[in-house]
């Protein structure tokens, strides 16, 4: 096996871990082989792992990334002409003539692209396709990427996971009453919550929604939320929350979480707050629209059934979900989660993947 460190272009990997991207390659990093050297942005004070790495200072980055972020990750390629590459920022113009250059200068230097975030990929398939591997979050995604022209011997399918945690029991769980949002939010998002909200009212269920002010839309529709549920929040049956520094907390207290986007713009596939809840006992309920809804899916095909794919339509949505709320069916669903979450969506799986895929490529290219 090559010695040479795989080099990680991103935001920088060091606190505050506050997006999916950065945990996501945080974990992966942490959780990779002794003996696979990686490099990567951060603190060189504060490595991930107590040796063996090469860290490249540099400051702490927003949510989204500026100009002089990517600039920063994207000289460090030039600066480590003799390490293989793994990108993780959204393919753009300025990383396609970048890895252009490099790909003519060093015609032997391998390049990874992980798309962290799959929202209009099929626009990306230019930029992709020159590339030794892509891997998709999802296999809708790479099935996206195929249709799209991607040569499907470049397309690799690696899940995102969380770190094994301790999940509450089935009982203790069901009997929470308690329904957690806990994701971005616009008018779409707001009027599954509302009708949602009413729908369960009568079954004396709670509602936590829990967004950061960040995304798109964000400040009408919170507005729009504190209008058409102004009794349940005076009430306390609703709450709605910004930024949460103990998700920990909300989950504990949780009996089910929802996914009511129809997409996972600026998110991973299989958005890490869902697969977070599923290692703590919580099940879901998910617009079934793909990514997300694959994470049932893939429960389905290992005889696990860990929450509901629900229409998007409102009321349907509300209605789906009002439906099951009682009896046995969530602390069944609860069991299910968290056998889901250790068997298919583990760290040490998800950093094997990586591994035998730096592996198989370096192999080819020594053949």
């Amino acid at each position: 096996m090559s010695q040479k460190p795989w080099l990680i272009i991103s935001k920088p990997l060091r606190p505050p871990f506050r997006d999916g991207s950065t945990v996501l390659l945080r974990d992966l990093v942490q959780h990779m082989p002794e003996n696979r050297p990686l490099a990567y942005l951060g603190d060189p004070g504060a490595p991930l792992r107590p040796v063996g790495d090469r860290v490249i200072g540099a400051p702490p980055a927003g949510y989204a990334p500026t100009m002089t972020d990517k600039l920063r990750a994207l000289a460090a390629m030039l600066r480590h002409p003799s390490m293989p590459v793994h990108l993780s920022f959204t393919p753009g113009k300025a990383t396609a003539a970048v890895v252009s250059l490099l790909r003519r200068l060093q015609p032997r230097r391998l390049f990874v692209q992980s798309l962290m975030s799959s929202h209009g990929a099929e626009a990306w398939t230019p930029l992709l396709r020159p590339l030794d591997a892509v891997v998709a979050l999802s296999h809708g995604t790479a099935r996206r990427l195929r249709d799209a022209g991607v040569p499907e011997s470049k397309i690799a399918t690696i899940r995102p996971a969380v770190a094994a945690t301790a999940a509450d029991h089935p009982a203790e769980v069901a009997g929470r009453k308690r329904l957690l949002y806990a994701g971005d939010l616009d008018g779409e998002i707001a009027a599954r919550l509302v009708a949602l909200a009413r729908a369960t009212a009568p079954s004396g269920w709670s509602l936590t929604i829990a967004c950061r002010p960040k995304a798109e839309g964000d400040a009408e529709a919170r507005a729009g939320l504190q209008r058409e549920l102004a009794g349940d929040l005076a009430s306390g049956r609703v709450e709605l929350l910004a930024e949460v520094a103990d998700m920990d907390a909300l989950y504990r207290r949780s009996a089910l979480q929802l996914f009511a986007a129809t997409h996972t713009r600026k998110k991973v596939d299989l958005p890490l707050a869902l697969l977070e809840g599923l290692a703590r006992g919580v099940p879901a309920a998910i617009v079934d629209v793909s990514p997300a809804a694959e994470l049932l899916h893939v429960g389905h095909d290992a005889g696990l059934r860990a929450g509901l794919a629900a229409p998007a339509e409102p009321d349907a949505f509300a209605r789906a979900i009002a439906e099951v709320v009682h009896g046995d069916t969530v602390a069944a669903w609860s069991e299910h989660a968290a056998a889901l979450a250790a068997r298919e969506f583990s760290l040490t799986q998800m950093a094997g993947r990586y591994d035998a895929l730096y592996s198989d490529l370096e192999r080819k290219r020594r053949d």
